[in-house]
């Protein structure tokens, strides 16, 4: 099936390092998502669950530090063509990056539904 162009993402992210203008990850965090060829700026919308570095899962948490894993809603500026991880693992990578550094690396879980 060929790849659809979508601008709302759900994807499981891995906190490396947030520079210091930036301590913590919340809803509303920009970043520029960079996948392949694409680079397109994008806002953490909605944080749905967070697993710190002890493997304890927390749900509904309001912000992510440096070294924990996440799964989050990303919103795109603009449609980008791609595809989740379990479909098509090369399509489903992605980092994100702001002010010149890799805050996070992820892969893509879910797409939102097919519209007619």
């Amino acid at each position: 099936q060929p790849c659809r162009a979508v601008d709302k993402l759900i994807c499981s992210i891995a906190v490396t390092d947030l520079p210091e203008s930036l301590p913590l990850m919340t809803a509303g965090t920009q970043a520029i998502f960079h996948s392949q060829c694409i680079e397109e700026e994008c806002v953490v919308a909605q944080i749905f669950e967070v697993t710190d570095h002890r493997g304890k899962t927390t749900k509904g948490q309001a912000f992510i530090k440096a070294g924990m894993r996440a799964v989050v809603k990303l919103e795109l500026a603009r449609s980008i063509s791609c595809d989740t991880y379990d479909n098509a693992p090369f399509l489903g990578r992605f980092t994100l990056r702001t002010e010149g550094k890799t805050i996070a690396i992820g892969k893509i879980n879910k797409l939102p539904p097919k519209r007619d």
